[in-house]
């Protein structure tokens, strides 16, 4: 009887912690929205601190959703594409150094159901080396664990491409 017992005891426990990461990771997986999922500059000046909502085709800040009932916190990182997938577009270097784009706030607080908007900014050092050049970086959005008992975290990843002014040629005085 005691076997038996101990049988039906382990096989609850193995299908808690079966049924109970799919939970989670589901609850997490489908909570998180980020827009937009690309971001293009072109003609960044350099030297100078802009607003990427400013430069961007998009004309728009990241926008992140919590689309899940319960708040959640978010942490915004810039990452390296040769870093993460080694992947970086043809006509695209991968960025120099990644702190040259920061967000507004880099851990963010969201309600459940709700929209928080980020602005990101880019400088990149007035050098000429960067001049006329283009490159290319990641911005990843990621879900801190609410609690310890969860085990899995979500993340998005959306690539920003961006490329720099030539140098510029002032006109000779007169």
């Amino acid at each position: 009887m005691r076997k038996v017992c101990n049988f039906i005891l382990a096989v609850g426990i193995m299908a808690g912690l079966i049924i109970s990461p799919l939970f989670v990771l589901n609850a997490n997986a489908l909570g998180l929205e980020v827009d937009p999922t690309q971001i293009n500059l072109k003609n960044v000046p350099l030297g100078k601190t802009v607003a990427i909502s400013v430069l961007s085709q998009e004309k728009m800040k990241l926008r992140i959703r919590n689309k899940g009932a319960v708040a959640y916190s978010y942490i915004i990182n810039i990452l390296s594409p040769s870093k993460i997938t080694g992947a970086v577009k043809n006509g695209y270097a991968d960025i120099p150094d990644t702190s040259w784009i920061w967000p507004q706030q880099r851990e963010v607080l969201i309600a459940g159901n709700r929209v928080k908007e980020v602005e990101l900014f880019l400088k990149v050092p007035d050098e000429k080396q960067y001049q006329s050049k283009s490159f290319q970086a990641v911005i990843e959005v990621k879900s801190e664990k609410n609690s310890s008992k969860q085990i899995f975290v979500v993340a998005v990843q959306l690539p920003i491409f961006f490329s720099t002014q030539g140098k510029i040629i002032e006109a000779e005085p007169q």
